[in-house]
């Protein structure tokens, strides 16, 4: 049979449109039937298309059979370390190269590089100083609902005021170097599988990524109020306080009589917008827990 008698796409193994469409509709049913956002995928307002996360990126993996092998290369820079990830996805039933991806990750990025730094009681150590209302003296107190001692600072007090507060370099930079590595590694599985399933046509870049574009209102998230960090590093879905949840907590803090400050040092947040949304609903039930301790 002379080559011309052949279909197109089998002389150079193309899939027929049948097979696209069919690939399609297999990526939107695990997306409907399988999905969960905030967890496979995240929204974020004002796109149209919901943002692969790692647990999704592994859900398509196990539909398409896929087996991610990652070539990890180091750089040092003193203290700092940069990693850049290959990742290639292979199809386990017949061994081909199914596609690839490339990701990177560094100390240098602002989440890792720098700390929110919160005042420490030069008595007890603890990271409990709040300021003292002013129908009370005003000072600073290390405040005993936060494991503070109960002291008590003049406003002036040098060994409180003149200690760094806010966003610090990190000097604990070591204990990023396991984070940076699951991020890139996370960064080259999403970009792979967007890449070997064509679903960029469903799913837009990951979530996380968006928030350190340059213009964008998203920000470097600090730990949560639960202080789990790891949701971060395996790839979970931030997203930052919406303008709405953000009047919430501050009508809170109002209506409760509760200091912005101590809300800020309890979510180690430097600012109430730098609250994610997850954790704005665990901010306001904190602040009304205050007024009913108090």
């Amino acid at each position: 049979m002379s080559n011309g008698l052949v279909p197109y796409e089998e002389r150079v193994g193309a899939l027929s449109v049948t097979d696209v469409r069919s690939q399609v509709n297999l990526i939107q049913h695990v997306l409907r039937e399988v999905m969960q956002e905030g967890q496979h995928f995240g929204k974020i307002p004002g796109t149209d298309k919901p943002t692969l996360l790692k647990a999704g990126a592994e859900k398509l993996c196990l539909t398409f059979r896929l087996d991610p092998q990652y070539e990890i290369t180091e750089r040092q820079d003193g203290p700092h370390l940069s990693i850049t990830s290959k990742c290639t996805l292979w199809h386990i039933p017949s061994g081909q190269r199914f596609g690839s991806g490339m990701g990177s990750c560094s100390t240098r990025e602002a989440k890792y590089a720098f700390r929110q730094a919160a005042i420490k009681c030069p008595n007890c150590s603890k990271e409990a100083i709040i300021k003292g209302k002013e129908e009370f003296g005003g000072g600073w107190v290390c405040f005993k609902k936060k494991g503070g001692c109960g002291a008590k600072f003049a406003d002036g007090a040098e060994v409180i005021e003149k200690q760094p507060r806010g966003r610090v370099p990190n000097e604990d930079l070591a204990d990023t170097y396991n984070t940076v590595l699951k991020m890139a590694n996370k960064r080259s599985l999403v970009a792979a599988v967007l890449n070997a399933t064509a679903a960029s046509d469903i799913f837009t870049q990951d979530i996380e990524d968006f928030s350190e574009e340059p213009g964008r209102t998203g920000r470097a998230t600090p730990p949560p109020l639960a202080a789990d960090q790891s949701a971060q590093a395996e790839g979970t879905a931030v997203l930052m306080a919406t303008p709405e949840q953000i009047e919430a907590i501050k009508a809170a803090l109002k209506e409760n009589d509760v200091d912005e400050l101590a809300l800020l040092m309890k979510a180690n947040a430097g600012d109430i917008s730098e609250i994610t949304a997850a954790d704005a609903p665990k901010a306001i039930e904190w602040i009304k827990k205050q007024r009913k301790a108090a």
